[in-house]
Protein backbone atom coordinates (compact mmCIF):
# COMPACT_ATOMS: atom_id res chain seq x y z
CA UNK A 1 0.00 0.00 0.00
CA UNK A 2 0.93 3.81 -0.67
CA UNK A 3 2.27 5.45 2.46
CA UNK A 4 2.99 8.42 1.11
CA UNK A 5 1.65 11.47 2.29
CA UNK A 6 0.19 9.25 5.22
CA UNK A 7 0.58 10.67 9.25
CA UNK A 8 1.89 7.99 12.00
CA UNK A 9 2.02 8.42 15.33
CA UNK A 10 5.00 6.43 17.17
CA UNK A 11 5.00 6.73 21.08
CA UNK A 12 8.93 5.54 22.52
CA UNK A 13 9.95 7.46 19.23
CA UNK A 14 13.35 8.97 21.22
CA UNK A 15 15.73 6.43 20.39
CA UNK A 16 15.82 2.40 19.88
CA UNK A 17 12.44 0.43 18.28
CA UNK A 18 10.41 3.14 18.12
CA UNK A 19 13.01 5.44 16.32
CA UNK A 20 13.84 3.45 13.76
CA UNK A 21 10.43 2.84 12.85
CA UNK A 22 9.84 6.41 12.63
CA UNK A 23 13.08 6.19 10.60
CA UNK A 24 11.60 3.19 8.33
CA UNK A 25 8.08 5.28 7.93
CA UNK A 26 9.80 8.54 6.60
CA UNK A 27 11.43 7.12 3.96
CA UNK A 28 7.64 5.91 2.70
CA UNK A 29 6.97 9.40 2.93
CA UNK A 30 5.04 9.63 6.15
CA UNK A 31 5.06 12.91 8.14
CA UNK A 32 5.57 11.48 11.87
CA UNK A 33 4.49 12.26 15.41
CA UNK A 34 7.04 10.94 17.88
CA UNK A 35 6.12 10.67 21.81
CA UNK A 36 8.40 10.26 24.12
CA UNK A 37 9.43 11.65 27.78
CA UNK A 38 13.35 12.15 26.76
CA UNK A 39 12.10 15.94 25.25
CA UNK A 40 15.69 16.64 24.00
CA UNK A 41 16.25 13.33 22.06
CA UNK A 42 13.04 14.07 20.70
CA UNK A 43 12.98 17.23 19.59
CA UNK A 44 16.60 16.56 18.23
CA UNK A 45 15.99 13.64 16.35
CA UNK A 46 12.53 14.60 15.08
CA UNK A 47 14.11 17.42 13.64
CA UNK A 48 16.75 15.43 11.72
CA UNK A 49 14.11 12.84 10.45
CA UNK A 50 11.82 15.79 8.94
CA UNK A 51 15.62 17.14 7.21
CA UNK A 52 16.47 14.09 5.79
CA UNK A 53 13.27 12.62 4.80
CA UNK A 54 11.33 15.83 4.02
CA UNK A 55 8.33 15.18 5.70
CA UNK A 56 6.60 16.75 8.83
CA UNK A 57 7.27 15.93 12.10
CA UNK A 58 6.24 16.62 15.26
CA UNK A 59 7.79 16.08 18.75
CA UNK A 60 4.99 15.47 21.59
CA UNK A 61 6.55 15.12 24.91
CA UNK A 62 4.66 13.66 27.52
CA UNK A 63 3.99 10.65 29.68
CA UNK A 64 2.04 7.66 27.97
CA UNK A 65 -0.01 6.82 30.91
CA UNK A 66 -1.41 10.50 31.55
CA UNK A 67 -5.16 10.80 30.56
CA UNK A 68 -5.08 14.37 30.19
CA UNK A 69 -1.90 14.61 28.31
CA UNK A 70 -2.49 11.69 25.71
CA UNK A 71 -6.30 13.41 25.18
CA UNK A 72 -4.29 16.97 24.36
CA UNK A 73 -1.36 15.61 22.75
CA UNK A 74 -4.02 14.01 19.57
CA UNK A 75 -5.65 16.73 19.10
CA UNK A 76 -2.54 18.64 19.25
CA UNK A 77 -1.14 15.83 16.11
CA UNK A 78 -4.53 16.12 14.30
CA UNK A 79 -4.46 20.02 14.02
CA UNK A 80 -0.77 20.46 13.32
CA UNK A 81 0.21 17.20 11.21
CA UNK A 82 -3.15 15.48 9.93
CA UNK A 83 -5.43 12.99 10.16
CA UNK A 84 -3.99 9.66 11.89
CA UNK A 85 -3.40 6.93 9.77
CA UNK A 86 -0.98 4.68 11.64
CA UNK A 87 -0.67 4.29 15.37
CA UNK A 88 2.52 2.42 17.02
CA UNK A 89 2.18 1.80 20.32
CA UNK A 90 5.85 1.04 21.39
CA UNK A 91 6.78 3.21 24.58
CA UNK A 92 7.91 0.44 27.51
CA UNK A 93 9.86 0.15 30.03
CA UNK A 94 11.30 -3.01 31.78
CA UNK A 95 11.97 -3.02 35.55
CA UNK A 96 12.80 -6.15 37.17
CA UNK A 97 11.99 -7.73 41.00
CA UNK A 98 11.10 -10.84 42.68
CA UNK A 99 6.82 -10.46 43.22
CA UNK A 100 7.73 -9.92 46.77
CA UNK A 101 9.92 -7.23 45.95
CA UNK A 102 7.61 -5.38 43.73
CA UNK A 103 5.84 -2.43 45.45
CA UNK A 104 2.78 -0.85 44.06
CA UNK A 105 4.85 1.98 42.69
CA UNK A 106 7.05 -0.02 40.48
CA UNK A 107 4.08 -1.88 39.18
CA UNK A 108 2.19 1.14 38.53
CA UNK A 109 4.90 2.75 36.54
CA UNK A 110 5.67 -0.36 34.22
CA UNK A 111 1.73 -0.69 33.59
CA UNK A 112 1.33 2.93 33.01
CA UNK A 113 3.79 2.71 30.57
CA UNK A 114 3.85 -0.64 28.91
CA UNK A 115 -0.30 -0.99 28.68
CA UNK A 116 -2.22 1.85 29.99
CA UNK A 117 -0.24 4.09 27.19
CA UNK A 118 -1.53 1.65 24.71
CA UNK A 119 -5.12 1.62 26.20
CA UNK A 120 -5.19 6.00 26.16
CA UNK A 121 -3.28 6.40 22.90
CA UNK A 122 -5.75 3.85 21.29
CA UNK A 123 -9.06 5.31 22.35
CA UNK A 124 -8.16 8.59 21.40
CA UNK A 125 -6.93 8.07 17.94
CA UNK A 126 -9.66 5.78 17.13
CA UNK A 127 -12.63 8.38 19.02
CA UNK A 128 -10.84 11.48 17.87
CA UNK A 129 -9.82 10.66 14.25
CA UNK A 130 -9.42 6.92 13.20
CA UNK A 131 -12.95 5.58 13.77
CA UNK A 132 -14.80 8.71 11.58
CA UNK A 133 -12.93 7.82 8.58
CA UNK A 134 -12.69 3.71 9.40
CA UNK A 135 -9.68 2.68 7.94
CA UNK A 136 -5.98 3.01 9.31
CA UNK A 137 -3.63 0.72 11.22
CA UNK A 138 -3.01 0.30 15.15
CA UNK A 139 0.52 -1.64 15.64
CA UNK A 140 0.94 -3.13 19.64
CA UNK A 141 4.39 -3.85 20.60
CA UNK A 142 4.51 -6.51 23.00
CA UNK A 143 7.13 -9.44 23.78
CA UNK A 144 7.67 -13.00 23.72
CA UNK A 145 7.49 -11.81 27.62
CA UNK A 146 3.86 -11.64 26.41
CA UNK A 147 4.11 -15.39 26.07
CA UNK A 148 5.42 -16.79 28.98
CA UNK A 149 6.25 -16.11 33.00
CA UNK A 150 9.90 -15.32 33.30
CA UNK A 151 11.72 -15.23 36.83
CA UNK A 152 12.26 -11.32 38.50
CA UNK A 153 9.64 -10.26 35.85
CA UNK A 154 5.93 -10.69 36.71
CA UNK A 155 4.92 -7.14 36.63
CA UNK A 156 7.12 -6.71 33.15
CA UNK A 157 5.64 -10.10 31.73
CA UNK A 158 2.11 -9.21 33.08
CA UNK A 159 1.83 -5.76 31.20
CA UNK A 160 3.08 -7.52 28.07
CA UNK A 161 0.48 -10.39 27.92
CA UNK A 162 -1.92 -7.38 28.82
CA UNK A 163 -1.17 -5.92 25.34
CA UNK A 164 -1.86 -9.12 23.90
CA UNK A 165 -5.72 -9.42 24.95
CA UNK A 166 -6.02 -5.86 24.81
CA UNK A 167 -4.87 -6.04 21.13
CA UNK A 168 -6.96 -9.24 20.68
CA UNK A 169 -10.17 -7.49 21.62
CA UNK A 170 -9.65 -3.87 20.08
CA UNK A 171 -9.60 -5.83 16.84
CA UNK A 172 -12.61 -7.85 17.35
CA UNK A 173 -14.43 -4.45 18.21
CA UNK A 174 -13.40 -3.01 14.77
CA UNK A 175 -14.30 -6.37 13.06
CA UNK A 176 -16.83 -3.96 11.20
CA UNK A 177 -14.52 -1.41 10.15
CA UNK A 178 -11.52 -1.51 7.47
CA UNK A 179 -8.89 -0.59 10.55
CA UNK A 180 -6.19 -3.25 10.58
CA UNK A 181 -4.75 -4.14 14.18
CA UNK A 182 -1.76 -6.09 14.92
CA UNK A 183 0.58 -7.04 17.65
CA UNK A 184 4.30 -7.25 17.35
CA UNK A 185 6.15 -10.55 19.53
CA UNK A 186 9.83 -9.87 19.58
CA UNK A 187 12.38 -11.65 21.18
CA UNK A 188 14.80 -9.53 22.73
CA UNK A 189 15.51 -6.97 21.18
CA UNK A 190 19.22 -4.93 21.02
CA UNK A 191 18.19 -1.59 21.70
CA UNK A 192 19.46 0.92 24.64
CA UNK A 193 17.16 -0.77 27.01
CA UNK A 194 18.27 -3.86 26.25
CA UNK A 195 21.73 -2.64 26.93
CA UNK A 196 20.63 -0.77 30.34
CA UNK A 197 19.19 -4.05 31.63
CA UNK A 198 20.71 -6.65 33.52
CA UNK A 199 20.56 -9.56 30.88
CA UNK A 200 23.09 -7.17 28.69
CA UNK A 201 26.36 -8.65 30.29
CA UNK A 202 25.74 -12.44 29.90
CA UNK A 203 26.58 -12.42 26.65
CA UNK A 204 23.52 -13.43 25.71
CA UNK A 205 21.91 -13.39 21.33
CA UNK A 206 19.94 -10.16 20.62
CA UNK A 207 17.85 -9.93 17.57
CA UNK A 208 18.76 -6.90 15.33
CA UNK A 209 16.46 -3.77 16.07
CA UNK A 210 16.38 -2.87 12.09
CA UNK A 211 14.98 -5.94 11.54
CA UNK A 212 12.34 -5.79 13.92
CA UNK A 213 11.54 -2.20 12.36
CA UNK A 214 11.80 -3.35 8.88
CA UNK A 215 8.92 -6.17 10.14
CA UNK A 216 6.32 -3.60 11.64
CA UNK A 217 6.89 -1.60 8.11
CA UNK A 218 6.13 -4.52 6.28
CA UNK A 219 3.29 -4.93 8.68
CA UNK A 220 1.98 -1.59 7.86
CA UNK A 221 2.50 -1.68 4.38
CA UNK A 222 -0.15 -4.40 4.09
CA UNK A 223 -3.45 -3.38 1.89
CA UNK A 224 -6.48 -2.59 4.00
CA UNK A 225 -8.26 -6.44 3.44
CA UNK A 226 -4.91 -8.03 4.54
CA UNK A 227 -4.92 -9.02 8.38
CA UNK A 228 -1.52 -9.87 10.15
CA UNK A 229 -2.88 -10.49 13.81
CA UNK A 230 0.35 -11.27 14.95
CA UNK A 231 3.83 -10.75 14.27
CA UNK A 232 6.51 -13.07 15.86
CA UNK A 233 10.23 -12.47 15.30
CA UNK A 234 13.18 -13.89 17.01
CA UNK A 235 16.67 -14.41 16.82
CA UNK A 236 17.69 -18.09 15.81
CA UNK A 237 19.48 -18.46 18.84
CA UNK A 238 16.11 -17.69 20.50
CA UNK A 239 13.98 -19.99 19.62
Amino acid sequence: MELKGQTAVITGAARGLGLLVAEGLAAEGVNIAGVDLREPELEREMARIASEYSVKTLAVAINVGDEKAVIASVRRILHEVGPIDVLVNNAGIRETAAVWQTDSAMWDRIHDSNLKGHFLFTREVLSQNMLQRGQGTLIFVSSGSGKKGEEISSAYCASKWGIIGFAESVAKDLKNTRIRVTTITPGMIETPMARESEEWKLGLQWLDAQAVAKGIVYCIRQDPDTIIPEFRIYHRAQI
